[in-house]
């Protein structure tokens, strides 16, 4: 379970804001490195489903709610159940994103305590094979009560999505293509 809420957390690329800052709506989707394609594919309740596929089959998927106040997740989706954090968890803050911004929270998931910290580090110009962006970094920390944790650096470009994940022993995942849907 550790591994798949580390997922949860981390790959979330997606972000009611209009879809232009943290893009979001059923057909986007994004294509990275290691095979992973995130797309959203569905909504109900008011929350938007962002599944992950590897060689086009379901792995998981997270529920995500956009709010003013921000971009929320609510559950993890393993097969048939849906797996709830309360309260639901901040990923990312309302846009714009600042340099030096930090955000946080705790939640109870799968019985265990989850703590994450977000913090924006710097902006960055990269290259990944999708093209090449302007990108905030950003700093995700989590901690479970179970004794998991994770430091990943995400790179954010507004408009686009996650564009990198960086890990702190330099192990990078890039985008190779994105769709914005018509």
């Amino acid at each position: 379970m550790g591994r798949f809420l580390a997922l949860g957390l981390l790959l979330c690329s997606g972000m009611a804001f209009s879809p232009g800052y943290y893009p979001h709506g059923v057909g986007y989707s994004w294509t990275y490195s290691t095979g992973m394609e995130q797309v959203f594919t569905r909504e109900q309740g008011g929350a938007l489903f962002l599944e992950r596929r590897l060689v086009g089959q379901p792995v998981s998927a997270d529920l995500l709610r956009y709010t003013p106040e921000g971009v929320w997740l609510e559950g993890l989706v393993i097969g048939p159940s849906v797996q709830r954090y309360e309260p639901p968890l901040l990923l990312y803050p309302p846009p714009p994103l600042e340099l030096g911004q930090e955000w946080g929270g705790r939640s109870r998931f799968g019985g265990q305590s989850v703590a994450l910290v977000g913090k924006v580090l710097r902006i960055e110009g990269v290259s990944v094979p999708a093209g090449r962006f302007n990108a905030y970094v950003i700093r995700i920390s989590t901690v479970t009560s179970g004794g998991g944790s994770q430091v990943m650096e995400v790179y954010f470009a507004p408009g686009v999505g996650v564009v990198r994940y960086a890990t702190l022993d330099g192990a990078t995942v890039d985008l190779v293509r994105y769709r914005v849907p018509k």
